[in-house]
């Protein structure tokens, strides 16, 4: 048909990769990106009395301090955590694993109570009732 020279290949090539994204295997810089465009998603701010499983593997916050007999909101996002508390007097009951819910755990007793989620290696964190 028609012959173009290896100069004009190598600029459509190079065209074509920018257009693309590079190319550069999949490397995103760690950020989750929304289907429509390439900016990370806002920080997560928990309510009153809420803490937060993150799609970044951490509860927020990772320390939460509130009164006896205070419910308190563990909400989750699409990424699955479950958590699990420390085995001490006044505990509450453990959380299966869930995503995209929230799930509330009333702390009747006053105390330290430290949490995990054992899916995500160093995921932790603490209630301090008063």
């Amino acid at each position: 048909m028609f012959a173009m020279s290896r100069k004009y290949v190598g600029l459509i090539a190079v065209v074509t990769l920018a257009a693309c994204g590079g190319g550069g295997g999949g490397s995103d810089g760690g950020y989750t990106t929304s289907p429509g465009g390439g900016t990370p998603p806002p920080p997560v701010t928990p309510g009153a009395n809420e803490v937060i499983a993150t799609t970044s593997n951490v509860f927020t916050p990772g320390t939460l301090t509130v009164s006896k007999g205070t419910s308190v909101t563990f909400t989750f996002q699409n990424t699955a955590h479950n958590v699990n508390f420390a085995n001490v007097a006044g505990a509450p009951a453990n959380i299966a694993t869930t995503s995209n819910g929230a799930v509330q755990r009333v702390f009747a007793t006053s105390g330290s109570f430290g949490y995990d989620c054992s899916l995500h290696s160093g995921m932790t964190g603490t209630i301090i009732v008063n």
